[in-house]
């Protein structure tokens, strides 16, 4: 069984021929997508090789070699054809921004899934670098942690700063964890104006955190 933040993912996940899980690790959600054969075939990878056995462990336990191809590698560029859709979890903000500038011309039209554990906005900013837009962002909540997993499909859009900073495609989730989202966002800004305060920061440092701290309270009524 998946937990809530991989049930998402499977949930945002399209029906496809032939998909990608980057940094794979134990291979759970591959193998959910390929149980209910909502993915045809898979290429598994991941850079560590002690990560991929595990990988492989566990797609040969659920009768799945087959239709699971892994990979040792750093990023797409290991991806041997074109995929429908490419997932990079778990990972980074940084790493995410780094392997998508890196690698945009592995993604063949793929479409992403998408989630960070940090600097969102680096993520957001780096769908839009490479031609990309987002079409939903849907928060969870799994062993006590807020998780965020956003789309995207090809086709470029500008965002704004407070778009990059806060999400476009946020408000618009019907999800029930997306109240309690915005407030963590919020409890986490007023720690961070506190510290900005006692590090004597200047009002006009302040500002763009006072104004999205205004906007993670308005949203989370």
């Amino acid at each position: 069984m998946l937990d809530p933040r991989l049930q998402l993912a499977y949930d945002l996940y399209d029906r496809c021929g032939v998909a990608a899980d980057i940094g794979t690790d134990h291979a759970y959600l591959p193998i959910a997508l390929l149980r209910s054969g909502k993915c045809g075939r898979m290429m598994l990878t991941d850079i560590s090789p002690g990560a991929l056995q595990n990988a492989r462990s566990h797609i040969l336990e659920a009768s799945l070699g087959d239709r699971a191809v892994l990979l040792e590698g750093d990023g797409l560029s290991v991806l041997p054809e074109k995929c429908e859709m490419i997932s990079l979890l778990g990972m980074g903000g940084k790493t995410i921004r780094q392997i998508l500038l890196r690698d945009s011309r592995f993604l063949r039209g793929a479409s992403l899934l998408l989630s960070a554990h940090t600097d969102l906005p680096l993520v957001r900013r780096a769908v839009m670098e490479i031609g990309y837009h987002l079409d939903a962002e849907e928060p969870c909540q799994a062993a006590g942690r807020f998780y965020l997993i956003l789309r995207a499909r090809p086709g470029a859009e500008a965002l704004t700063d407070p778009e990059l900073r806060r999400g476009k495609c946020l408000s618009e989730s019907a999800s029930s964890a997306l109240k309690p989202w915005y407030r963590r966002q919020a409890e986490v800004l007023r720690a961070k104006i506190k510290g900005l305060e006692r590090a004597g920061e200047t009002e006009a440092a302040l500002l763009q955190v006072r104004q999205d701290l205004a906007y993670y309270e308005e949203m989370a009524d």
